[in-house]
């Protein structure tokens, strides 16, 4: 297992270099997509759907904003701290040594958090290691939110030539749908730069069907119990010129490491293809 883990370490190395990508992003990205793998092989590959930013990655790969945290939906199952707990402690036992991966059973820790500003869910920490690499793991488990149409089985993408994790995951309608909603409900207050980044660009990607994005709109308002307003300030002029918005806007583009987009640009793309669903609904 040792000499396995020293392997897989020159190997990530490697492609660290070759690639111009962060050494510890890709090792973060690594444990992510092993876990994954343990999930998919689990009694629980059905009660987990993957989102968020790991599964932008899938989507996009180094073209996605980097993520340090694996985003879960827990379906058809106790949303509780006790029960997450059981679960992981399980995965973590499931052994596939020729990744060099263990997780830590004993070090598994849970806490409570409120997801989207209302929603209960559950932050599960664990440690992962690789040989005498360790890295603290988060996964944040949110509940209660309904998919449209439904959950998509998915491969998601392996860094080395390793079976690959086959998982629930979020589609994209809803994906985007949910980020939507999240900046109708946080209005002016909203500073979560990461989700006009994701918006952009996934509308951009036009890898959606408008009539299921129609009806994962619906369904997620209606499910968050998100009223439709005459004037959101989303929809005015000024939200995209707020002095502050872009200073918060550059700050995000220069942490994450991305190529600088104008955020009124951002902003025309998210509002020009949103606010007719947005007006249909309101009008419906």
């Amino acid at each position: 297992m040792k000499n396995i883990a020293a392997s897989i370490r020159g190997r990530l190395q490697k492609i660290a270099r070759e690639t111009r990508t962060d050494f510890q992003l890709l090792i973060i990205r690594y444990f992510q997509e092993r876990m994954l793998f343990r999930l998919s092989k689990s009694g629980f590959k059905d009660n987990f759907c993957l989102k968020g930013g790991a599964l932008l990655y899938a989507w996009e790969g180094d073209q996605s904003r980097p993520t340090l945290d694996l985003d879960l939906l827990g379906m058809r199952i106790a949303a509780d701290q006790a029960r997450m707990k059981d679960a992981f402690s399980q995965l973590c036992t499931i052994l596939y040594e020729v990744d060099g991966v263990v997780f830590s059973v004993d070090s598994i820790s849970t806490s409570e958090i409120t997801k989207e500003g209302k929603y209960p869910g559950v932050r599960l920490k664990v440690i992962a290691q690789l040989g005498n690499i360790k890295q603290n793991l988060q996964i944040d488990i949110g509940f209660g939110d309904i998919i449209t149409p439904e959950p998509v089985l998915m491969q998601y993408p392996v860094i080395l030539d390793l079976e690959a994790p086959e998982i629930q995951a979020y589609s994209v309608e809803t994906v985007i749908a949910e980020k939507f909603e999240a900046m109708i409900d946080l209005g002016e207050l909203n500073s979560r730069m990461k989700d006009f980044y994701d918006l952009y660009r996934l509308l951009q990607s036009g890898k959606f069907d408008l009539d299921t994005l129609e009806e994962a709109v619906k369904t997620t308002f209606e499910n968050r119990q998100t009223p439709y307003t005459e004037r959101h300030p989303l929809f005015e002029e000024k939200f995209a010129t707020d002095s502050q918005r872009l200073v918060q806007w550059a700050a995000f583009i220069r942490k994450s490491r991305l190529d600088m987009i104008e955020f009124g640009e951002v902003y025309k793309i998210i509002r020009n293809r949103l606010e007719p669903i947005y007006r249909t609904l309101q009008n419906g």
